[in-house]
């Protein structure tokens, strides 16, 4: 896998793909410079055991190498990211029993990236048995404030064309002494 090379047609999807025998990287797979990114992301996380870095990293590594598989892999390192931020999803979903609220995943995430919930990295790494979905529900963060209908006064909109031909029109007549503007005596000129 190290040469670029990631899969024959036959593995991916069990049919013979028009362009050969196999389909490569835009470029040459990198990856420790993508393994280094992991890391370096998983810090960023709030990932500082060396043990939970090296399950995690090995997991999206593999996710990463899936991806290139079967063609959607994309740019190694942005894929990596991204597969991290999956994974991470997918333990809260599972963690939590989700059940496709968006809202609630995001204030989970939100929660536990904030620091709220101590030892969330080593159950997410798999090195601990102990749930933490009680834990995670109470430092749960709400990612949007409570829906708080208020009274609007009502507005008239003035658009800046409205009533622009009669307005012309006026003015046109005006310039031209016929009638619409204000009343002239016999004698005034405009």
């Amino acid at each position: 896998m190290g040469t670029g090379v990631i899969a024959e047609p036959a593995e991916v999807d069990g049919a013979q793909q028009p362009w050969g025998n196999s389909y490569q990287w835009p470029q040459p797979f990198d990856r420790p410079g993508v393994e280094r990114r992991i890391i370096g992301y998983l810090h960023a996380l709030g990932v500082h055991d060396r043990g939970e870095i090296a399950s995690l990293s090995q997991q999206v590594l593999e996710r990463v190498e899936f991806r290139a598989k079967v063609g959607h892999a994309g740019e190694p390192l942005e894929a990596a990211i991204e597969e991290t931020h999956l994974l991470l999803d997918q333990w809260l979903v599972s963690e939590l029993a989700l059940d496709g609220d968006a809202n609630a995943l995001s204030a989970a995430r939100a929660a536990v990236l904030e620091g709220a919930v101590p030892g969330w990295t080593a159950r997410w790494a798999g090195r601990s048995g102990e749930s933490l979905a009680r834990r995670i529900r109470a430092a749960r963060i709400s990612s949007v404030p409570e829906p708080s209908p208020l009274l609007m006064e009502p507005n008239t909109i003035r658009l800046c064309c409205h009533g622009f031909g009669k307005r012309l029109v006026a003015r046109i007549g005006r310039l031209l002494g016929l009638g619409g503007g204000e009343s002239r005596s016999a004698g005034e000129h405009p």
